[in-house]
């Protein structure tokens, strides 16, 4: 068991009291100024075009006939109620056509992986009820974090570019949105109880109000999650909490407040090279055993690194854990304030912190870590024996604690046969980062899981802590946008047009000193780094209605996404130099909704000017977002969704992507000189070309039995493709039986059994990409790394609604 110092104990009470205290001071504002916030009914709102009632839905719920001038797939409550247990929104959408989602785990309460069109996961937009939850910083997504999927009434993608009105900035790809399942107008209690591998144990409830009266009404939900790595040691442990109170004010207006909170202690999957899962196996995960640490000794020489790299002491498994926690907060109200005049407002709060988990290994005589600059080293006593001889074991996890206030405002004029949306958008963020050096006991055990900024004891002699990485970014979003729709011929066609200004400011402060900010003498990182980038974005789209049944669609987007974070503190980079990633995104396509079908089709081309990808760069000796370049990114995907035929229902997508780099990639060599590595013709990393899934369905009366499975081609782990990933297919099955009112009474009682990876196949999921596998030209070869796919994992679940 993990053992805890008192004082640790004390300082993360402090921390999660102040939070507590901050999130409910900043409710209180919200709530008690009378921020008003947007329903689902603005021009341009994706959640207006994708979940107005009345539209075909498959039997499956995996396909909604849609209505937006672009490629957009949505699935419903009725396909989400009977996934597994604890089920992400990745992993819900993973049928869709164009997405390839790789989860590190079979049950969705590990970090995944998803691409989409080849955009990663950090350029597609992430939307929780309205609210932007893409890091402010780098723009990674943690979908294990947002919400419950019992509380999910719809999960929708856009596959390609988003609106002007979608309220992300980090995104050059699609989007994807979760809506929440509103408070119903009855009361109703669901418990929910789940079992299964791994020792998975999940408890959901949730409690409806109904009706309190006044024309309000809310709910809240609480899940409690434990399930153990499937490779290695370590137990996973969540808690969630979901709630939400809707007042209706008219027929016509509304306001409701949402909240979203998690809090988990998550143990890692370590990614492995092929070569490493050849020698270790595909089941190798972090070191499982912790060789003691000799007690201090003065005048003797401890070296507290042993063994081979993945088998010693800093590659142990307490040792690369993700502590997290995070809220959201939104206030939604949509006022009628004329006939033809409407007015959204939505603030909201995003709040996080914790860190993921790393440890190394630190000699007391390293004058840059430990020094004064002026000063003359000798060395420092890290662990007390007297000595400066040692080297010394820390934990050394990467924390972050991030608040981003913001909110949007829209405001919509309908006149005759046009609607024009005039909104704002403003968010300001506060990105505190640091590697701070925590102690680890003789057997392994850090002092504590989780980061303080205000509980650190090693120090240099003039007193400043000791940390491998401390730096604070301030990122403000200013986004003012505008979209016209005109609708002609009796509504038959649609014409929009958008246009939106993002405008991202960036400033640091940098607190290591100069000598942890130095690469070599031409390679510095500035203390007080800037980066502002603007761009003015325009859009346009079109949809025609051929008849009830029949509708084409065209559209032409910008896009634009500001580069990360990671640059401001890279040494040597010329942030004056630093462009941001932009595409031009073209799609056209067609739509059915018949009696027994519903299918769609779309083509899309996306041109990339400078693609930011996440690389390792030589000269720096760490990880960086690089620009390599321009892409070209084309294809086909489609979709068809069946009405039921006798208790039988399908679904099935397809897609079809080619893509290509445009330039060579040049990269640092340690002697100064660049060489280009040969991209330049080669396929982007992890963009199978082909994806196709299918579902298949069989419900009568109280039970069902469903079989989906999923085909995916090899994909290329390195920019020059010299290594690949080889194509693989996936089977799930899932039945379910409803037991007999007569037997449960008013307690409806449902059975759901769930096999995924029905076949047990090994593939490898999620890529660490590499520049080239083999070296070139005297550069040395880059590894990719990879993530190892789940294997077979059956659960179950018995949901009891009240």
């Amino acid at each position: 068991m993990t053992t805890f110092t008192p004082g640790g104990v004390a300082a993360r009470e402090r921390l999660r009291l102040r939070r507590i205290l901050l999130a409910g001071a900043a409710l209180n504002v919200m709530v008690c100024g009378g921020a008003m916030a947007q329903e689902a009914s603005s021009a341009g709102d994706v959640e207006t075009i994708l979940i107005t009632g009345g539209r075909p839905v498959s039997a499956t719920g995996q396909i909604t006939m849609q209505e937006a001038p672009k490629s957009a797939s949505s699935v419903t409550q009725k396909f989400i109620q009977d996934q597994p247990a604890a089920a992400n929104p990745f992993q819900l959408i993973n049928l869709a056509p164009g997405v390839n989602s790789n989860g590190r785990d079979a049950t969705g309460t590990g970090r995944g992986a998803i691409s989409v069109r080849g955009f990663q996961s950090n350029q597609i937009g992430l939307i929780l009820d309205g609210v932007p939850v893409n890091d402010s910083g780098t723009f990674n997504v943690y979908p294990q974090e947002y919400i419950d999927a019992e509380n999910l009434s719809q999960v929708y993608i856009m596959q390609g570019a988003g609106d002007a009105d979608t309220p992300n900035v980090g995104e050059t790809g699609g989007n994807i949105g979760m809506v929440i399942q509103k408070p119903s107008d009855d009361f109703h209690v669901t418990l929910q109880q789940a079992l299964g591998d791994n020792n998975l144990r999940r408890e959901f409830v949730r409690v409806d109000t109904g009706d309190l009266g006044f024309r309000t009404k809310a709910f809240i939900s609480y899940s409690n999650a434990e399930v153990d790595v499937w490779r290695g040691e370590g137990t996973t442990k969540r808690q969630h909490v979901d709630a939400s109170i809707a007042h209706d004010i008219g027929d016509s207006s509304r306001i409701a407040l949402s909240a979203f909170y998690n809090t988990a202690e998550t143990y890692s999957y370590q990614a492995l090279t092929k070569a490493q899962i050849a020698q270790y196996g595909y089941d190798f995960n972090f070191a499982t055993a912790f060789a003691p640490t000799a007690p201090a000794a003065t005048g003797t020489v401890q070296n507290d690194n042993n063994g081979p790299l993945l088998t010693q002491r800093s590659n142990y498994y307490k040792l690369a854990t993700n502590p997290f926690e995070n809220l959201v907060v939104s206030v939604k109200g949509n006022f009628a304030l004329t006939d033809n005049l409407r007015l959204d407002v939505q603030p909201y709060l995003w709040y996080g912190f914790g860190g993921g988990g790393t440890a190394g290994y630190f000699s007391e005589t390293n004058a840059a870590q430990f020094g004064v600059p002026g000063q003359a080293f000798k060395g420092i006593d890290l662990n007390g024996d007297h000595d400066t001889l040692d080297n010394k074991l820390f934990y050394n996890l990467f924390a972050q604690q991030q608040m981003r206030p913001g909110f949007v405002t829209r405001g919509k004029w309908t006149y005759g046969h046009n609607e024009l949306v005039v909104g704002f958008q403003y968010e300001t963020g506060k990105l505190r980062e640091w590697k701070p050096l925590l102690s680890v006991d003789p057997n392994g055990n850090p002092v504590s899981l989780w980061p303080d900024l205000y509980n650190e004891h090693v120090f240099r002699a003039d007193g400043s802590v000791v940390r491998t990485q401390d730096q604070k970014t301030t990122t403000e979003v200013v986004r003012p946008f505008v979209v016209d729709t005109l609708n002609l011929f009796d509504d038959k066609l649609a014409l929009s047009v958008g246009l939106q200004h993002s405008q991202i400011n960036r400033g640091g402060i940098n607190y290591l000193p100069l000598s942890l900010r130095t690469a070599n003498a031409n390679a510095i990182a500035p203390t007080h780094p800037e980066l502002d980038q603007g761009k003015f974005v325009p859009s346009a789209g079109a949809v025609y209605h051929i008849d009830d049944s029949n509708q084409i669609f065209a559209s032409a987007t910008q896009t634009f996404r500001a580069t990360d974070n990671s640059a401001l503190y890279t040494p040597g980079v010329n942030l004056s130099t630093i462009q941001p990633e932009t595409t031009v995104d073209l799609e056209a396509g067609y739509r059915y909704a018949g009696e027994w079908f519903i299918s769609s089709v779309t083509v899309f081309n996306t041109n990339y000017s400078n693609r930011q990808q996440s690389l390792f760069d030589v000269t720096a000796n760490t990880t960086v977002s690089k620009n390599i370049g321009g892409v070209i990114i084309k294809g086909l995907e489609a979709e068809v969704g069946t009405k039921p035929i006798d208790g039988f229902s399908a679904y099935m997508s397809t897609a079809y992507t080619q893509s290509h780099l445009k330039n060579d990639l040049y990269v640092g060599l340690a002697n100064g000189s660049t060489v280009p590595l040969p991209t330049a013709g080669k396929q982007l990393t992890d963009t199978p070309e082909w994806l196709v899934s299918g579902l298949l369905r069989y419900e009568r009366d109280s039970y069902f039995a469903q079989i989906q499975g999923k085909y995916t081609a090899h994909r290329f782990s390195t920019l020059t493709n010299d290594e690949e990933v080889p194509s693989f297919y996936t089977f799930d099955v899932a039945a379910g039986y409803t037991l007999p009112e007569a037997l449960t009474g008013r307690f409806a009682t449902k059975l759901v059994l769930s096999v995924t990876n029905l076949f047990d196949k090994r593939y490898l999921g999620g890529i660490n990409f590499g520049n080239n596998a083999q070296p070139y030209n005297g550069v040395a070869a880059n590894l990719p790394s990879y993530q190892p796919a789940p294997p077979r994992f059956i659960s179950a679940k018995m949901t009891v609604t009240y």
